[in-house]
C-alpha cells in the first residue's frame, strides 16, 4: 500500500473516527483503524462494534493494499502534522507516513483480524437534506435515554402509517415528537428503532444523507458523498407514545424562548443543590419561576406572556426546560398544562408537527 494525500483532507473527519474508537475494549483490534487503498479509492474504518464508519479521503493511490494501526495514536499523530501532503505506504509489518519532514513509523495488524464493518447497504428507505437532519432530530435527541437497561429508549422511533412518519423519542420522563406528512419513506406499516447515537453521529455530516435499511442483517446505514455510518436496529418493544399525549388542557401560555432561558439559567443556580426542581406558577399573564435550596438561598424570576384559561403550577426537573429551550431555534414557545400532577405539553408555533412533554415533578408545599 502507498498512498498520497493531504492531511487537511483527512483531518477534519479524525473527531468522528476519535468518538468511535472504544475507550477500554476487550477485543483488542477494535482499537486499531483500518486503512484500505483499493481501485475505488483511499478509505478510513472504525468500529466499536455499535456502531461504524468508513471514510473516502482524496488521494493519490499508487500502491493498493490494506493493514491495521493503532486508532488514538494515528489520531493524534495527524492532528498534528502539519497541513500539508503526506505519504502514507507499508514497510514489511509497519506503516510508515512521511510529511515535511516528519518521520512516523506504527506497529500494524493483518487486516484479516478486523470486523467486517459493512455486510450490505440493504434498501434505501428516504434521503434527508442537511437542513432536515437538523431540523426533525435536534430536539428529539435530548429525549432518548441514556439507560441501557432499556435499549429501546436509547434510540429513535420511526413509525409510518397512511403515509406519515412519525419520529420519536422518550427516556420515560419526557417525550419529543417529529411529525411528517406525506413522507416519502419505504416502511410499509411499520416501525424501526434506530440508534440515537448514530443519528447524532450523522446529523453532523455535511449534504444530503441517505437511509438503507438492510433488514436481514438487522443493520442501518447512513451516509453522504463522504461518509459512510452504520449500527444495528435496535429491537424491542417502544412505548405507546399517543397513550402519553394530553388530549385536552386548562391552561396555555406562550413564551419568549430566549428570555425563559436566560430566566432558568437564573433559578438554576438554586434548583441544582434542590434536586433540580423549579416551580412555575402562572397567573394573570405571568410566570413566576421559584427554586429553593436549604441552607443556600432561592432564586426568583418572573417573565410575561400571553396566557389563555386559568391560573395553574408545576414544577419540573429544570434540566429537562434547559434541554428543550437550548435545541429550540424559534422564536417562541407555548407550555399547555392541565394540573401539577399531569404531564405538560410544549408546542412551537413555527414548527407545527413538533410537540414535547414533559412529566411533572410532585413536590411538597
Amino acid at each position: 500500500m502507498k498512498v498520497e494525500f493531504l492531511i487537511e483532507n483527512i483531518e477534519k473527519f479524525l473527531p468522528l473516527v476519535s468518538k468511535i474508537i472504544p475507550i477500554h475494549s476487550q477485543i483488542p483490534i477494535l482499537s486499531n483503524i483500518l486503512l484500505e487503498a483499493t481501485k475505488q479509492g483511499f478509505y478510513i474504518s472504525v468500529t466499536n462494534l455499535e456502531i461504524g464508519a468508513r471514510i473516502k479521503i482524496p488521494a493519490k493511490i499508487e500502491e493498493m493494499g490494506a493493514t491495521t494501526v493503532p486508532g488514538r495514536q494515528f489520531v493524534e499523530t495527524l492532528s498534528s502534522l502539519p497541513k500539508d501532503k503526506a505519504l502514507l505506504f507499508l514497510e514489511k509489518d509497519a506503516l510508515k507516513i512521511k510529511c515535511r519532514g516528519n518521520n512516523i513509523t506504527f506497529q500494524t495488524i493483518t487486516r484479516d483480524e478486523f470486523p467486517n464493518v459493512l455486510d450490505e447497504k440493504g434498501e434505501k428507505k428516504r434521503t434527508f437534506s442537511e437542513e432536515e437532519m437538523r431540523s426533525i432530530f435536534e430536539k428529539l435527541i435530548i429525549a432518548v435515554s441514556q439507560d441501557d437497561s432499556r435499549p429501546e429508549l436509547t434510540g429513535i422511533l420511526f413509525s409510518q402509517r397512511d403515509g406519515k412518519t412519525d419520529f420519536v423519542a422518550t427516556d420515560g420522563f419526557r417525550l419529543s415528537l417529529k411529525k411528517m406528512k406525506k413522507e416519502k419513506m419505504l416502511l410499509g406499516q411499520e416501525s424501526i428503532i434506530l440508534p440515537a447515537r448514530l443519528i447524532l453521529e450523522a446529523m453532523g455530516l455535511p449534504g444530503e444523507t441517505s437511509l438503507y435499511i438492510y433488514k436481514k442483517g438487522n443493520q442501518v446505514v447512513l451516509e453522504n458523498d463522504e461518509t459512510l455510518l452504520i449500527g444495528r436496529l435496535i429491537n424491542g418493544e417502544f412505548p405507546n407514545y399517543e397513550r402519553v399525549i394530553p388530549t385536552s388542557f386548562k391552561t396555555s401560555i406562550t413564551l419568549d424562548v430566549q428570555e425563559l432561558l436566560q430566566k432558568l439559567r437564573l433559578a438554576s443556580v438554586f434548583a441544582r443543590d434542590a434536586a433540580n426542581i423549579i416551580r412555575l406558577i402562572i397567573s394573570e399573564g405571568k410566570v413566576k419561576i421559584t427554586a429553593r435550596a436549604s441552607g443556600i438561598g432561592e432564586g426568583e424570576a418572573i417573565i410575561e406572556g400571553e396566557q389563555e384559561g386559568e391560573d395553574n403550577e408545576i414544577a419540573f426537573n429544570i434540566k429537562f426546560l434547559i434541554d428543550l429551550l437550548k435545541n429550540t431555534q424559534e422564536k417562541t414557545l407555548v407550555m399547555e398544562l392541565s394540573s401539577p400532577v399531569e404531564p405538560a405539553t410544549f408546542k412551537i408555533p413555527e414548527d407545527p408537527d413538533f410537540l414535547h412533554i414533559i412529566m411533572p415533578v410532585r413536590v411538597q408545599e
